[in-house]
């Protein structure tokens, strides 16, 4: 894979799941004054969803730095699926919203081991 291909994709699967990491820990946190709320209230989703926000600034800046071009547009796009997500929430339209996650659910299989793939081609390619 070329250098700029390279760049072009971890913006979106390593840089952009950084960015938003430390700023929904940095959301929490300004709103949440007590922090025992957090602590208290915060499940194992949440813990996951911040995992990536007790990463290094010192490394991840540069990081971030050297790739603006790409995140910055990652970003963008990452921005209008809130916008969207944030309109269909105010318009209480449940369908669409019920829409827009089944379509991300797709990840799962796209992030499932090689051999569940395999296993599941399998399965398909019998029925």
């Amino acid at each position: 894979m070329e250098a700029e291909e390279h760049d072009r994709h971890v913006a979106y699967v390593s840089h952009l799941s950084h960015v938003s990491s430390f700023l929904l820990g940095q959301t929490v946190l300004d709103i949440e004054k007590d922090e025992k709320n957090i602590f208290n209230l915060a499940g194992s989703g949440f813990a996951s969803t911040v995992r990536l926000a007790k990463s290094s600034p010192e490394m991840w800046t540069p990081i971030f730095e050297q790739n603006v071009e790409y995140l910055s547009q990652a970003l963008l796009e990452y921005i209008m699926h809130l916008q969207k997500f944030h309109y269909h929430l105010m318009k209480r339209d449940t369908k669409e919203l019920h829409r827009i996650m089944s379509k991300a659910n797709e990840i799962r299989r796209v992030l499932r081991e090689p051999t569940e793939n395999a296993v599941a081609e399998e399965d398909t390619n019998h029925q």
